[in-house]
């Protein structure tokens, strides 16, 4: 069970170094508990001060014939709860083998209903690990995603929008979309659609608001090209969540004049197309989680109500705080309510954070705040 806990380990906390089919990064922030024994507490208390959870279990031989009574009941009563939450909280079980999934659903009555997932599904074997933290991370994506505005293109939803140079990125991108169309499970929520030279970008991404991904497909071509880079700089102004493909194979290139910092960026030299998807469900994930931290942060009292806000998941560049500066002095809500833009902490560095405090005063409404949850919940006295 190793090579699993530990796949699901680094999808959601991440590490410095790529591992096999693995993309790594920054830790996406989301609490991960590991549990041999089940947990102290019953599963009605689980839940409490969390709005999702999923319950991951690994079934083998060694768990049937050596867990005790009480880890059956516990999962049991979960999974009834699961069941009742609307969607809250799941139970996803992973079976070694058919024989080994039938005497888990056999354990207990209310675990009959519960429909497994089969290692072999998985693919080959060497792919398993990976493969099962993909879905995972793809289960997370769905549930957040429940929160989303009204209007978006589904619960649950992604619109990977890939930018690509024809001349030299166009099989890389079809590749890609064959990698999807493959995994059924993944196929019924990606829609995975290329940027056609003269699209109209701004009703691309106000028709997928929340539920859009631009995968830059970075080939020798791709800076170069005038589309591409128009489309690498609209995504940075509307602050949409980002991918960077670095598939380029010359050893030295001229320094970027392209705004690529913010974006996380993955290397496919040995044609691991899984690191793209990992790379991509991780930002999605990131983005949703974000999110979804505001509208507790709105719920909860620590974000003013009524105001008019400005969110981005990422430190925004100027040209995003630009723009959300006129967003802003456009609304028709009266001079009286608050109006914040709010990114994710840490804070800004020196120097870029009192530019950006310069451009806000500047250009939005007077008293703007530009701030990060844990600087409104130190205000406040409130945890974000």
């Amino acid at each position: 069970m190793l090579p699993y806990q530990d796949a699901i380990v680094r999808a959601f906390q991440g590490g410095k170094e790529a591992g096999n089919y693995l993309a790594t990064g920054e830790d996406l922030g989301i609490q991960l508990e590991i549990y041999s024994n089940p947990p102290p507490e019953r599963p009605a208390q689980t839940p409490e001060g969390f709005r999702h959870t999923v319950i991951v279990v690994l079934v083998d031989r060694a768990l049937l014939d050596k867990a005790a009574d009480v880890l059956w009941d516990w999962l049991a009563e979960y999974w009834d709860l699961a069941r009742a939450s609307t969607g809250r909280h799941t139970l996803l079980a992973l079976a070694m083998d058919e024989r080994v999934g039938d005497a888990f659903l056999a354990k207990r009555p209310s675990l009959a209903s519960l429909q497994l997932l089969q290692a072999y599904d998985l693919g080959e074997r060497a792919i398993r690990p990976a493969m099962l933290a993909l879905r995972l991370l793809h289960e997370c994506r769905v549930l957040l995603a429940t929160t989303l505005p009204a209007g978006t293109d589904g619960v649950g939803h992604l619109r990977l929008l890939i930018s690509h140079a024809k001349m030299d990125g166009l099989p890389l991108a079809q590749a890609l979309k064959h990698q999807i169309s493959n995994l059924a499970w993944l196929r019924s929520f990606y829609d995975v659609d290329d940027l056609p030279a003269g699209s109209d970008w701004q009703r691309e991404l106000e028709r997928g608001v929340g539920s859009s991904l631009i995968v830059m497909l970075r080939t020798e071509a791709y800076d170069g090209r005038p589309w591409c880079q128009q489309e690498v700089l609209w995504a940075d102004e509307y602050a949409t969540p980002a991918v960077l493909v670095d598939a380029r194979t010359n050893l030295n290139h001229p320094a970027a004049m392209l705004p690529f910092d913010r974006v996380p960026s993955v290397r496919i030299s040995d044609g691991n197309l899984m690191r793209i998807l990992f790379a991509t469900l991780r930002e999605g994930l990131r983005f949703l989680h974000f999110v979804t931290r505001v509208e507790l942060m709105t719920q909860n009292g620590v974000l003013p109500s009524p105001v008019v806000l400005r969110v981005f998941s990422f430190a925004p560049s100027m040209a995003a705080l630009l723009r959300a500066c006129r967003g802003l002095a456009d609304s028709n809500a009266p001079a009286t309510t608050p109006r914040m833009i709010l990114y994710p902490d840490p804070p800004l560095r020196a120097g870029a954070y009192e530019a950006a405090q310069a451009l806000v005063a500047s250009y939005a409404p007077p008293g703007t705040r530009l701030v990060t949850p844990n600087a409104i919940a130190a205000m406040r006295g409130a945890t974000p």
